[in-house]
């Protein structure tokens, strides 16, 4: 059988379990990147590095937001007062029917997803959102939400919840559907990824590791040219210092520590007396006058190949190449410069199409292209899509703007500056990485080559200068201002230096057949090349330890990746989704797709895993390899994404509870109704159906289909609202939105009335468009009275139905058609309409304002007496006259 997912992770080391924490914890799983470097600097810990890991926490069940080990019925009671969250107004309590439906109305900005996102913090819900207190006041204390729920027939709880410790196990029986969850059902490949959250904890886990391979892989790569320099050569062959350095290699077994190098280049004062004494005693020793050509030998090879390479490095056709690209440059960024002034001259902006505005703009583009699988070439430039700075649906001349923008970049002198820009850089890369060796330990290397006799001392002042004249032509070919010195001709140093050889090579030779060997004599040269080794390694001893530095940083590398392998958690989702997803599942999302009205796209179901990533999916059954978000409509995404919610709730107890947040965004009419269909069936199960959305149309669809499903679906509505006074997260039970509700119209503007009431000057600016915004809502309002008491709800906008039933109770009188048109004249021309200045008629002062509402509300008022009688009549009508008996 299958391990669960703390299972799995109770055998796994600390480093992946604190993963699965702070995965579980983020809002859509998706970690912050303070937490990412955490976990990173956690694996190199456990990989061997030498720093402290960071404090690491093992994931809690309490995180999976699964099932509890109680089965009794789990009914969610109130959300509220909340306490420093999301800038929710105090002391507002959303209460819940806890059988039937509890249908919550909000428009966008009103503070209702607050509430939503406490619930998934509570339930059951695929994603967590984090919760945040006031952004605009820092010092608003600590978060807090009172919450009540019953379990079975026990009495309510109620609680004081902290976002910062678990909530109760028993309201995970709760499951959450809004946006951010449909985003992680529906993703941008060709599937639907239907991901239980054991199996959403682990896919982002195995990206995680993904990315983190990807880190320490480039690492690797980074330290891969440095690691192919060669060493300082000149040490004797089979010396302690040479038998130490050759085990600075990623494949030796064991590495030297950086104190055993240090003791080893350290020489004492016996040391460097001893060194001093057999340097003289032997100055004149065969052997040792051998060994010292020797070392030259070695030396004089490593100048020869540094020559060769700074002669290719460094030549004339790099610099001409050099010259050239920056000449292109100039041409195609005067070239951009002119096409900017051109496409951009009458922006309100000066230096549209610069540098500073170019890196502006492909910030957005890198933010565009964060979590996409195909970058998009061009910035959303569609009227109402969201403007990628400002997060503000563009309008229709942003939108033109952001046209421009992407055709200036798009266009070919951007795109010849551009490749010119990368052209130059890389050309620049490639001479950076030409290093000419440093004067003084080239010097310091060649010091017993050059102390052979004058004429080698004079090859070695040669070397220097030459390496002079490289370093100062590297230095002005990446300095663009400055004129390249030709480069050195150091042909006759490449001769002199491969001369030598050859003559050194002879002449160790032939001293070494001449030496004399006597036991003594061997040990005192031993300990002579062993004293020069040390003290040469002091003076390479930098070079030496920043070797050792990479090869440990190498090995770490591969030991991290090894680390964070995928392997094993695709074996772990491989068996979860086994034991997850059933044949049962796969009907109950089939009926889900039917139920939806999306049975006209041919889906299947497949399942698989790989590079730590679940691809179980409900993907399009088409002919060839097809993206669902290239196919199917945000509609039809959305509708599907709801199908894999309820078939996976399908599953559970159907009792337990769901709550669904703006289930209908970008669905259209007909799959709107589908979708009230669906939750009212769930609610007339026996579930607790909690129903939130800003969708005026679906809230009045749930009505009605709740009124045709009676007692089987009892149904309370509540609106939430922002007000000036109280802020975002205003609650008003058994409410009707205001758009849709006459009374509560007319309340609102009372209020307003009467606010303005206490103000003394009613010239100024801020006056008349409180009176003009008054006045416009006013008149809407008879607009609604219209359809709302003339017509008794006969034809209502957002209702689908005409209520031909309610014709009996409408009658329309000349005093009513004279009360509507001069009540609508007198609103209209305080309201929308531009008056001609020959009717400058003066601002209504509050108390007009007042009189005006108070027509309105008597004609309300008096209109629905006499509607009441109409129907008495009207009803008397359906009914034969009574006969009379004799």
């Amino acid at each position: 059988m299958a391990k669960d997912l703390m299972s799995w992770a109770a055998e796994q080391p600390d480093w992946v379990n604190d993963s699965l924490r702070r995965i579980a914890a983020a809002a859509d799983h998706s970690i912050a990147q303070t937490d990412a470097d955490c976990i990173l600097d956690n694996v190199r810990a456990a990989a061997g590095a030498s720093s402290s890991p960071h404090p690491m926490t093992a994931i809690d069940a309490s995180q999976l937001g699964g099932p509890s080990g109680e089965t009794r019925r789990t009914v969610l009671a109130q959300l509220g007062p909340v306490q420093n969250i999301d800038r929710l107004a105090g002391g507002q309590k959303l209460r819940m029917a806890g059988v039937g439906i509890t249908l919550v109305y909000g428009e966008n900005g009103s503070g209702k997803s607050g509430y939503t996102r406490i619930a998934k913090r509570l339930c059951r819900s695929l994603t967590s959102d984090q919760l945040r207190g006031n952004v605009f006041d820092a010092g608003g204390g600590p978060m807090r939400v009172h919450v009540r729920y019953q379990v079975g027939d026990d009495a309510v709880t109620e609680l004081e919840w902290d976002p910062a410790t678990p909530p109760p196990s028993q309201l995970r029986q709760i499951s959450v559907f809004d946006s951010h969850n449909a985003r992680l059902y529906v993703d941008s490949g060709n599937r639907i990824a239907y991901l239980p959250r054991e199996l959403a904890i682990l896919e982002h886990h195995g990206e995680l590791c993904q990315r983190m391979a990807a880190k320490f892989l480039a690492d690797e790569k980074v330290l891969t040219p440095r690691l192919r320099v060669g060493l300082p050569a000149g040490y004797t062959p089979g010396s302690v210092v040479a038998l130490t350095l050759a085990k600075l290699d990623s494949r030796a077994p064991s590495l030297p520590t950086e104190d055993e190098i240090r003791r080893l280049s350290e020489l004492s004062q016996p040391d460097l007396a001893e060194l001093a004494r057999l340097e003289a005693e032997l100055a004149a020793d065969p052997v040792a006058l051998a060994a010292t050509r020797r070392r030259a030998v070695t030396v004089l090879t490593r100048v020869g190949q540094v020559l060769a390479t700074l002669q290719d490095g460094l030549s004339e056709t790099v610099g001409e190449t050099l010259a050239s690209a920056r000449r292109e440059l100039g041409q195609a960024v005067e070239a951009e410069r002119i096409a900017a002034t051109v496409s951009f001259g009458d922006e309100p902006v000066a230096n549209v199409g610069g540098e500073s505005w170019r890196i502006l703009f492909e910030a957005a583009r890198e933010f565009a292209a964060a979590g996409v699988e195909i970058p998009p070439e061009r910035l959303p430039e569609t009227t109402g899509d969201l403007c990628l700075l400002c997060l503000e649906p563009l309008t229709p001349p942003g939108a033109a703007r952001l046209a421009r923008f992407n055709d200036f970049v798009s266009g070919e002198a951007t795109k010849r500056a551009d490749v010119a820009r990368d052209t130059l850089k890389k050309l620049l890369a490639q001479v950076e990485q030409v290093k000419v060796p440093e004067a003084t330990v080239v010097e310091e290397t060649l010091s017993g080559y050059g102390q052979l006799d004058a004429t080698r001392a004079a090859a070695v002042v040669d070397l220097l200068k030459g390496l002079a004249g490289f370093e100062a032509r590297r230095a002005a070919l990446l300095n663009e201002t400055a004129t390249p010195a030709p480069t050195p001709d150091v042909t006759g140093l490449v001769d002199t230096v491969a001369a030598e050889l050859t003559r050194l090579e002879a002449e160790a030779a032939s001293l070494q057949r001449s030496a004399s060997h006597t036991e003594a004599l061997d040990a005192m040269r031993t300990r002579l090349a062993e004293l020069q080794d040390r003290a040469k390694l002091g003076n390479d001893l930098e070079t030496v330890l920043q070797r050792l530095r990479d090869v440990s940083e190498q090995k770490l590398l591969t030991v991290c990746q090894a680390r964070v392998a995928t392997r094993s958690i695709s074996t772990q989702i491989t068996a979860l989704r086994k034991q997850l997803v059933t044949e049962e599942l796969e009907r109950r999302i089939a009926e889900e797709i039917a139920a939806l009205g999306l049975t006209h796209l041919p889906f299947k179901v497949s399942d698989s895993s790989s590079g730590g990533k679940s691809l179980f999916s409900v993907g399009l059954h088409g002919a060839g390899a097809v993206k669902n978000n290239q196919v199917l409509s945000e509609g039809e995404q959305r509708a599907l994404a709801l199908a894999c919610f309820l078939a996976e709730i399908g599953g559970d107890d159907a009792r337990y509870g769901i709550l669904v947040d703006d289930p209908v965004s970008s669905l259209d009419h007909l799959r709107i109704r589908k979708v009230a269909h669906r939750l009212v069936t769930e609610a007339k199960k026996g579930r607790q159906v909690i129903i939130s959305t800003h969708n005026l149309v679906f809230f009045n669809e749930v009505i009605s289909e709740a009124a045709r499903a009676g007692d089987g679906a009892p149904l309370v509505k509540s609106v939430v609202a922002k007000t000036q006074s109280e802020g975002f997260g205003v609650i008003r039970e058994n409410r009707e939105p205001w758009v849709a509700d006459l009374g509560a119209r007319i309340e609102t503007l009372r209020l307003r009335a009467k606010k303005l009431k206490s103000l003394t000057d009613f010239d100024t600016d801020e006056y008349r468009r409180q009176a003009k915004d008054f006045y416009s809502d006013l008149r809407e309002s008879w607009e609604r009275a219209v359809e709302e008491v003339v017509f008794a709800k006969t034809v209502v906008r957002f209702v689908p139905d005409v209520m031909t039933g309610r014709l009996k109770e409408v009658t329309v009188t000349d005093e009513d058609y004279r009360t509507i048109f001069f009540a609508m004249k007198r609103a209209s021309e305080r309201s929308g309409h531009d008056m001609s200045a020959g009717r400058d008629i003066p601002q209504p002062s509050p108390d007009e304002m007042e009189a005006d509402l108070t027509v309105l509300d008597n004609f309300r008022i008096e209109l629905g007496k006499r509607r009441k009688a109409t129907f008495a009549t009207r009803s008397a009508l359906e009914n034969p006259v009574g006969a009379t008996l004799l």
